[in-house]
């Protein structure tokens, strides 16, 4: 294991040597162990947007759900959480009491087994089942079993930590929009109650520097690897920083492979006093993903194209700001604003409206990424010190490309320490993304044109003035 530590330390060191002349010593007085393999279960991670997070933790990337646990040994952790939610979407054209109910039910168990101090096994997966309008056939077998996490970590000489098997990682500081999480399988849903993407088949080598709190990983990517030489590599480097009354952190990632798209992404946060800001940014060459072009034909419809933007730098710019509000003795409010350039999506409405439908056909959802720019706000209330006791959030998010937009408040209702109840009203505005639907007019005119599949059209059609109008939803969690 030393000859892996040396080579790992090899291969990142030249790479973010620069980097750590920006940092200061850190005071942190819990060891490099316990703050990697832990003494308990750890917490699942509520949605951002509920409770933005300052920036990227060390240790950050490897979160393990379950919110309580039941001890059978001192080594084993079984736990879990069951969670019950019903919803009803009102739509403009239709009463209240025609709006169509979903209801889903699920059951999420971890096992964390820590043999010695130094190896730790975890795995985690879900049993869900879907009624009503959300329970379809594309969305397989119902009910569905997930695993969403299977790894093992051990640690070795040289303060190199080595963590193999289906993990989670969660990279970006903003809270809405995460471009540089490259590694991901599935994109945030920043208004889900907790983040539950599976992870990714990984090989993730992780080197802490303790004294000043910085962290150093080289990882190999072995999702969708089909041959040896399939797989993507990523290193990454997270870098505390201090000047004054400046203080935050800068992150720097690369991932690329053979014949694959090569990202590079800097997350920057500061705070200063109550004030944090936030800069996300992300480039990508040799981009895989399919671009769309519209011309006119002699007759004057419209006629798609493919791009090939391959050789392009394509960038994605998260600004954000987080404000935190004193506003009595016990309570407190945290003001979120976020604004997202994203150079892969679409200034034009109609293209946007195309690449929706062409996404609907090949299964492959582009939910908030469709657009050249987008803007969010959120509000946390927060009525006492203890910050996950009934706190109020305020939502908005918008579409600034087709003006669609949706507000949304919710409320946490504890209702013991292991239970809880989420209450949410949304109100949609607009037609367009945000609104579930495509205007008819941009809609007509995609349907006009020349070279369009039947299975674009068809997705179309279902889009064509649909208006989300209300949603309400209830749901309630317990703690295994």
């Amino acid at each position: 294991m030393r000859k892996n530590s040396h080579l790992v330390r090899a291969l990142l060191i030249p790479c973010f040597l620069p980097w750590i002349s920006l940092s200061q010593e850190t005071h942190a007085s819990s060891s490099l162990e316990e703050e990697l393999f832990g003494g308990g279960a750890q917490t699942t991670t509520p949605s951002v947007s509920a409770t933005p997070a300052p920036s990227n933790a060390a240790g950050q990337a490897q979160t393990a759900a379950g919110t309580s646990d039941s001890r059978t040994s001192e080594s084993l952790t079984l736990g879990g959480r069951l969670e019950l939610q019903s919803s009803a979407v009102k739509f403009a054209d239709n009463t209240p009491g025609d709006a169509p109910l979903s209801h889903s039910s699920s059951a999420e168990l971890y096992l964390d087994a820590r043999p010695s101090d130094d190896l730790r096994g975890f795995v985690k997966g879900a049993i869900t089942q879907t009624q009503g309008a959300n329970s379809n056939a594309s969305q397989g077998s119902n009910p569905k079993i997930d695993l969403y996490e299977m790894w093992i970590k051990w640690s070795g000489q040289g303060s190199l930590f080595t963590t193999v098997g289906r993990q989670k990682l969660k990279w970006g500081a903003a809270s809405f929009w995460n471009p540089t999480d490259f590694l991901a399988v599935q994109t945030k849903d920043p208004l889900a109650n907790f983040d539950v993407r599976p992870g990714a088949n990984l090989i993730k080598f992780h080197m802490p520097v303790e004294k000043y709190g910085h962290n150093f990983y080289a990882i190999v990517d072995l999702e969708n690897a089909q041959q040896a030489q399939s797989p993507r590599a990523a290193a990454r480097g997270e870098f505390n920083y201090g000047y004054g009354n400046f203080t935050g952190e800068i992150t720097t990632t690369v991932v690329g492979g053979k014949d694959q798209p090569i990202r590079w992404g800097v997350d920057v946060s500061t705070g200063l006093g109550p004030v944090d800001l936030i800069v996300e940014s992300a480039w990508t060459r040799r981009s895989d993903q399919t671009f769309y072009s519209k011309s006119r034909t002699p007759e004057g419809n419209l006629n798609f194209t493919t791009v090939d933007r391959s050789k392009q730098s394509i960038a994605q710019v998260v600004l954000g700001t987080r404000y935190e509000l004193k506003y009595s003795e016990k309570g407190s409010a945290n003001l979120n604003l976020e604004y997202f350039w994203n150079d892969a999506g679409y200034s034009d409405p109609v293209l946007e409206a195309y690449s929706f439908g062409q996404g609907l056909v090949q299964g492959q959802s582009r939910s908030l990424y469709l657009a050249n720019r987008y803007a969010a706000a959120s509000l946390v209330i927060i009525p006492s010190n203890d910050f996950s006791v009934n706190p109020f959030v305020l939502t908005a998010l918008t579409n600034l490309t087709d003006r669609s937009w949706l507000a949304r408040a919710g409320y946490t209702r504890r209702i013991s320490n292991r239970s809880r109840l989420d209450f949410a009203l949304s109100k949609f505005g607009g037609i367009g993304e945000l609104r579930g639907g495509v205007p008819e007019g941009v809609a007509d005119e995609v349907k006009r044109a020349a070279n369009l599949p039947s299975a674009v059209k068809e997705s179309i059609d279902r889009l064509s003035g649909r208006e989300q109008d209300w949603a309400v939803s209830v749901s309630a969690g317990v703690d295994l």
